[in-house]
């Protein structure tokens, strides 16, 4: 499933992203998770660290509000990559069966 998310087109929105973060002061990891956590419906989001000073940008997240700016930065750096309806893994059908 997570073939779709590997390729060239994604990888170089990815780096779209770098000078975004630059220029806001942030990490890519920090702005990720400040992106995440803007959402009204998300309650959290699942992070990863495996030297401490990642856990740091991590935890930073939680205080950064990204001005609209920034936002419409990033919108514009994914626009071409962006999914904008739900995507189920092949194996999975539509609506509920039960057994």
């Amino acid at each position: 499933m997570m073939d779709r998310y590997r390729d060239d087109r994604v990888l170089e929105a990815v780096q779209r992203l770098v000078p975004i973060a630059e220029d806001a002061g942030l990490s890519m990891a920090t702005m990720a998770l400040a992106w995440c956590l803007r959402q009204d419906n998300l309650a959290s989001v699942i992070i990863g660290a495996s030297r401490p000073e990642q856990v740091h940008h991590n935890a930073e997240a939680a205080g950064v509000k990204l001005d609209q700016n920034t936002l419409g930065a990033i919108d514009d750096a994914l626009a071409d990559v962006a999914v904008t309806e739900p995507l189920r893994a092949n194996f999975v059908k539509e609506g509920v069966t039960h057994r």
